[in-house]
């Protein structure tokens, strides 16, 4: 067994789909059958029930995937350690974050980091908050960038705030909204929440959804053709032919939303991930929980 087989026995564990967990892993699903196969042979034991519709992990099976948790954790781990024993700013940063966090505000801090860490190797996925949140919880990254603290109990720090404005090619009146077409993008449930809040605090009917985008440059590139207003953030300028008003709560104040750095405390103790950290809490100050 090698590493490549307990990850994806982790994969299959968490996705519990063998169509999901090979577009995980960047492979055909012929060919993942073919490895697990290959895998229960080498270990001589069934590890999915197959009298199931659903992918269904046995008894064995799922005494096998919690040790592929165990075994791709400790070998991370001491992958970790031993960039830690040698060059103090060397090593690898795994970062995950939300997308468009990802897309708009990270890459200037990374050149930053770059310039004056140009030893250290940055690997970033990006996601919905939940989907970045679970490999934080499972260990698969060092930090973590969320609209949303999700109760974290270990390291966070604010590092982003962003307003939130209703945007459309002419100028619109807010009880009008209802009845023009809504250009909506794809969000997690935080930010979903927060808007659905907003909606229903303000009218009594449901929004007209015209369209759904998961980009927000798809978004208003279908605004600035007509085709419905949006409810957009702030991460890009809005172009001047475009009308953007400012989502206000009840009492009149922005509707503001967050970005949180979460990370474990261990993790501060490597110089290169506390350089880092260190990097981006100035723009706001720490904020660590609080004792329950």
């Amino acid at each position: 067994m090698d590493d490549k087989d307990w990850l994806i026995i982790r994969t299959l564990y968490e996705l519990k789909n063998v169509t999901r967990a090979a577009e995980a892993l960047h492979t055909s699903q012929p060919a993942l059958s073919y490895r697990l196969r290959q895998i229960e042979k080498k270990l001589d034991v069934q590890l999915f029930d197959m009298s199931h519709k659903i992918l269904t992990f046995t008894l064995q099976g799922e005494q096998i995937a919690y040790y592929a948790v165990k075994v791709l954790r400790d070998y991370q781990k001491m992958k970790d350690d031993l960039q830690h024993a040698g060059d103090r700013l060397r090593g690898e940063i795994r970062i995950s974050a939300a997308s468009n966090y990802a897309a708009y505000r990270l890459p200037k801090i990374l050149q930053r980091f770059n310039q004056q860490y140009p030893q250290v190797a940055v690997n970033v996925t990006s996601g919905l908050s939940q989907e970045v949140f679970a490999q934080l919880q499972h260990n698969e990254v060092h930090l973590a960038l969320v609209k949303d603290d999700l109760n974290w109990k270990e390291g966070k720090h604010l590092v982003d705030r962003n307003r939130f404005y209703i945007v459309s090619r002419r100028p619109l009146q807010l009880a009008d909204l209802p009845h023009w077409p809504q250009i909506r993008i794809s969000h997690g449930p935080h930010i979903s929440t927060l808007l659905d809040r907003w909606w229903n605090a303000n009218f009594s009917r449901p929004p007209r959804i015209a369209m759904t985008v998961d980009k927000m440059e798809i978004c208003l590139e279908m605004v600035k053709h007509g085709l419905g207003y949006a409810i957009l953030s702030d991460y890009l300028p809005f172009d001047a032919d475009l009308h953007p008003c400012p989502l206000l709560d009840e009492r009149h104040q922005p509707i503001v939303n967050h970005t949180w750095l979460l990370y474990r405390h261990n993790v501060a103790q490597t110089p290169r991930l506390a350089r880092f950290i260190q990097l981006l809490a100035p723009a706001h100050r720490a904020t660590e929980p609080q004792e329950t």
